[in-house]
């Protein structure tokens, strides 16, 4: 088996343990896809809600079925904004509906590609946990694309049709989507504990994709088992690195939206009245 294409080809799905009936909910199953959710039913600040059906967050779409781009069809997902590069796309282009919109957002992800399995393996062997967690919130603090990756995603959602839906995704569901998906519930309000808590939760929908590549860490390469349990997962240090960057730059938040999304008083109150309700 190529575990080297496991990462972009992966067909797994999980249920959340303790809160099935929510996770059910969330989650959007599907046989080619996997971390495929709803960001609906979030409360924000002013005790409005995130409508469900208008925005939802994706792994890789390489290995649609024919059921899963119906699906799509079905969700009225009319607009797709991929944050993967050049290289990543050519390795697992996505399968998508006709007549939807794809868009590729790959600023700052120009030069990624298939992870090497084996020189990460060698890492990860030579270093704690808490190394390879210094190296993802170094990545977490690497800001400078923000602007011309996630504005555009914002100009598409002030412009999508009241009868349609947005999909954003990158490889796994977990960087690039996870700090859209963060932004976006940002700027609608909800609160930052529920943003970090949303982040987490794609170690829920990545349970099996994650249990599986460690698996595979542990006996292709012998790598400790606790030690290939960590890997790809969302920790609430990291999103933080972000914020906390982001406020170390602008300011706030708030600033960030305004002078690098272009989100003005005037979009925020458009983008609310779109998405909330």
């Amino acid at each position: 088996m190529n575990f080297t294409k496991i990462f972009y080809s992966c067909s797994l799905l999980v249920f959340g343990t303790s809160t099935l009936i929510y996770a059910q909910q969330r989650e959007i199953p599907l046989n080619g896809a996997y971390n495929f959710r709803d960001l609906g039913g979030y409360e924000t600040k002013d005790h409005k809600t995130i409508k469900w059906g208008k925005l939802y967050r994706s792994a890789v779409l390489s290995d649609l079925t024919a059921d899963d781009l119906n699906k799509l069809t079905s969700l009225h997902i009319s607009r797709i904004a991929d944050f993967r590069g050049p290289v990543e796309v050519s390795y697992a282009p996505d399968k998508i509906p006709a007549g939807t919109t794809y868009f590729a957002l790959a600023a700052g992800s120009g030069t990624d590609g298939p992870d090497d399995w084996a020189a990460m393996a060698e890492e990860m062997k030579k270093n704690p946990v808490e190394v390879s967690d210094q190296g993802a919130i170094a990545y977490y603090r690497k800001i400078g694309s923000f602007k011309d990756r996630y504005k555009p995603l914002f100009d598409s959602l002030l412009t999508l049709n009241k009868d349609s839906a947005l999909l954003f995704h990158c490889v796994g569901g977990k960087d690039r989507t996870g700090l859209a998906a963060a932004f976006i519930e940002y700027a609608l309000g909800v609160e930052k504990k529920q943003i970090i808590a949303d982040y987490v939760l794609t170690n829920t929908y990545r349970a099996k994709y994650n249990k599986m590549i460690a698996d595979m860490l542990v006996a292709k390469y012998q790598l400790p088992a606790k030690r290939a349990a960590d890997y790809g997962l969302a920790k609430p240090a990291f999103i933080e690195a972000t914020f906390n960057e982001i406020t170390k730059k602008y300011g706030s938040m708030d600033n960030f939206m305004k002078n690098e999304l272009g989100l003005t008083e005037e979009k925020i109150v458009k983008l609310k009245s779109l998405y909330l309700e």
